[in-house]
């Protein structure tokens, strides 16, 4: 599906203040941009969260278990139609704990809701490949 340039500079402009407002950790520039009835999934096995209340107290979590976090994308891939809006873009995850750096390499999708006004996430879904599965294949092997 065609997006036109107005959409794609909206929603670019919305994965902007997401990533911007991770590195600064700001719970509540998330929560502005985010749609009540928001879905997530993160990599955690019990990242998984239901309502922007719910979507709160993960955030919060997240972010102090960590002294600093940065989100990047690339490859970003933007499909819409009408009120919603589909993304899939690459991610680099880097954050500090206990004093050392670490980088994570996954990746992302989202579903934005026009609102009329402005776009609004409703759902995330942050994942990284399965160790084990090379190129190629399918499966991973044992």
């Amino acid at each position: 599906m065609r997006v036109s340039e107005q959409t794609q500079n909206q929603i670019m402009e919305m994965l902007r203040r997401l990533t911007e407002a991770t590195g600064k950790k700001d719970v509540d520039a998330i929560l502005a941009f985010t749609d009540p009835e928001f879905r997530g999934l993160g990599t955690g096995i019990d990242e998984k969260v239901i309502g922007k209340e719910e979507y709160r107290r993960h955030l919060e979590r997240d972010f102090a278990q960590a002294e600093e976090v940065a989100l990047e994308l690339s490859g970003i891939h933007i499909g819409a139609e009408g009120t919603i809006a589909w993304v899939m873009a690459d991610m680099t995850y880097r954050f500090v704990v206990d004093g050392v750096p670490r980088t994570m390499d996954g990746r992302m999708t989202a579903v934005l809701r026009g609102t009329g006004h402005a776009w609004i996430f409703a759902q995330l879904h942050y994942s990284f490949p399965a160790a084990g599965e090379e190129a190629g294949q399918s499966y991973p092997t044992a």
